[in-house]
């Protein structure tokens, strides 16, 4: 398909963003690890909550660097925050894995395969 949008191609994140800010690397980074970390291939909804829970855990983040900065944090949304973005991978692993993968031929099938070639 030509008229897909950069982001449904993976050339952005997000549109109109300028990923080029610490903020936005950071996001981009969080994004890539969380996918990266559930370690499959992931449908359009389960990107968007990767992109969701990604987004929670920068904002979490900067509120804990309020805390270390001596600044006024609710500590109930702080919690409430962490624990959604931890849910949400969490969710997100769980139907990724349950999804049928092609089985993984081993090395001893291999060569069990191949014997009669020689």
């Amino acid at each position: 398909m030509t008229n897909r949008s950069a982001v449904t191609n993976g050339a952005k994140l997000l549109v109109g963003i300028d990923m080029r800010s610490p903020t936005a690397r950071r996001y981009r980074d969080l994004v890539r690890a969380n996918e990266a970390e559930i370690g499959k291939e992931l449908s359009e909804a389960e990107k968007g909550l990767v992109k969701q829970a990604a987004a929670l855990t920068l904002q979490a983040e900067q509120m804990q660097a309020d805390i270390v900065n001596g600044k006024p944090v609710d500590s109930d949304v702080l919690i409430r925050i962490s624990g959604t973005a931890k849910r949400l991978i969490a969710e997100i692993a769980d139907r990724a894995g349950k999804r049928k993968l092609a089985p993984v031929e081993t090395l001893q099938d291999y060569a069990a395969a191949t014997e009669g070639d020689r």
